[in-house]
């Protein structure tokens, strides 16, 4: 609890609860006029003191925190995330509670995903509708129907978050210049048009995603043979 003296009271001040530290991270992210947050807010979250005890931005972690999967995270879902962090990681050390934690809600992310036929899409499609949501620029070119494409901004944002410079290490310009260029070989870009610098169809981002999901799903077979007899 933050407790500390007021010396202009001559008081202790009065103590913060976990929710309200929650509370005053979610106030300083979120954009005026919105009640969520998106993936890029998402990314700058200080867990640090009293708020959750692990990172919200930790794949598992985001989609136990993302409970309806729009994309879109409520106060309400962080508060809903840090009772199941608070009742989890009770049963652990406390220098054991947030990788036992995260490890909680990668077991059930495979859960959810990687034991439905449908999981490939339920993952990629889940990705990219925070790309949506975090994008406030996305724009279609007439010359190539109805594809939709997304801002340059918003691909450094999955940048980012799917931490590609450490897995796989590429830069997030090179990142750019793979995604344009599988794009041009769909015939949904012209690399040669200024116009189309700063964008990337959705498509070829998430054709990128499910090739991750193939990955991961194999990678997660391998040490979670068992999973779904695993209680979250």
């Amino acid at each position: 609890m933050d407790k500390g003296w007021d010396s202009s009271k001559g008081q202790f001040k009065r103590s913060k609860s976990s929710h309200e530290y929650v509370e005053e991270e979610f106030r300083r992210l979120a954009r005026k006029g919105r009640n969520h947050l998106v993936l890029q807010e998402v990314l700058s979250f200080r867990t640090t003191g009293l708020t959750l005890p692990v990172d919200v931005w930790h794949l598992g972690v985001l989609w136990v925190l993302d409970k309806n999967h729009d994309g879109k995270i409520t106060l309400e879902e962080l508060y809903d995330l840090e009772d199941f962090c608070r009742e989890k990681g009770s049963k652990y050390p406390s220098y054991e509670q947030e990788a036992n934690v995260k490890a909680l809600c990668t077991i059930r992310l495979w859960k959810d995903v990687g034991m439905t036929p449908d999981g490939k899409d339920m993952f990629t499609n889940w990705i990219a509708t925070l790309l949506i949501e975090n994008s406030s620029e996305r724009r279609r070119f007439w010359r190539y129907g109805a594809h939709q494409y997304i801002h340059v901004y918003t691909i450094e944002t999955l940048h980012q978050f799917l931490r590609i410079q450490e897995v796989l290490g590429i830069g997030f310009q090179s990142f750019v210049d793979v995604l344009q260029r599988v794009a041009e070989e769909q015939k949904l870009m012209d690399l040669n048009d200024e116009e189309q610098d700063d964008w990337v169809p959705l498509s070829v981002v998430k054709e990128f995603i499910g090739s991750t999901y193939f990955g991961a799903a194999k990678l997660m077979s391998d040490i979670f043979p068992e999973i779904h007899d695993v209680s979250i």
